[in-house]
C-alpha cells in the first residue's frame, strides 16, 4: 500500500493506494526538482498514479478554513487555468523524463507516450468547507469546475475531473482520509 500525505496539520490529507498501484509524489521527487524546477514558471502536479493502462494525475488543492481568501481564484477562473498549467507541465516534464530515461518514471511515462492512446485522467482533488448553497450560487460546485476544466484541457483528449472527499466516483481505487 503507498501512502502520499499532503498538507499540514489539522488539514492534512492522507491518499492510500492500493498495492497494484504505482505512485510518486513527483512536486517533491529528484526528477522534478534536478531537471525541471529550475525553469522558470514550470510546475508540477502533487501525485503521479498509474495502475494497468490507466494513468492519473492529482493536483490537490485544501481550501479548508480559507475559503473567503480562496473565492475569487475561483471565481475568475484563476483555479482552474493554474491547475491545467501544472497537468500541461506535467505533460512536458513526462516526455523529458522519458528522453532521459529516467526509470523510476517509467511507468507514468509509458503510458502518456503511448501511441495507443492509453487513458489518461487529471484530477483536481479540491477540499472546501463552503457552503453547497453558496457554491452553487457562484456557479462554483464540481461540475461547474469540471465543465471549466474540460475546456482548457480539451486538446490533450485526457478525461478531466474535480472531485472532494464527500464526492468520490465509486470507481475511484485510492482513499482519502
Amino acid at each position: 500500500m503507498a501512502v502520499i500525505v499532503e498538507g499540514t496539520p489539522p488539514t492534512r490529507l492522507r491518499f492510500t493506494f492500493p498495492e497494484s498501484w504505482h505512485v510518486d509524489k513527483f512536486d517533491a521527487g529528484n526528477f522534478y526538482r534536478k531537471h525541471i524546477l529550475w525553469l522558470e514558471g514550470m510546475k508540477a502536479v502533487d501525485i503521479l498514479a498509474s495502475r494497468g493502462d490507466l494513468l492519473q494525475l492529482i493536483e490537490i488543492k485544501d481550501f479548508r478554513g480559507h475559503g473567503i481568501q480562496n473565492l475569487k481564484k475561483q471565481e475568475s477562473g484563476r483555479l482552474i487555468i493554474d491547475v491545467s498549467k501544472k497537468f500541461v507541465d506535467t505533460f512536458a516534464a513526462l516526455v523529458a523524463a522519458k528522453r532521459s530515461e529516467e526509470r523510476g518514471l517509467a511507468p507514468f511515462y509509458t503510458l502518456l507516450c503511448d501511441l495507443q492512446k492509453r487513458p489518461v485522467e487529471v484530477i483536481l482533488f479540491l477540499e472546501r468547507d463552503d457552503p453547497e448553497t453558496m457554491l452553487r450560487r457562484h456557479k462554483l460546485t464540481l461540475a461547474d469546475l469540471t465543465a471549466k476544466l474540460r475546456r482548457l484541457m480539451s486538446p490533450y483528449r485526457v478525461r478531466c475531473r474535480v472531485m472532494d472527499r464527500r464526492h468520490m466516483p465509486k470507481e475511484i481505487e485510492w482513499t482519502v482520509r
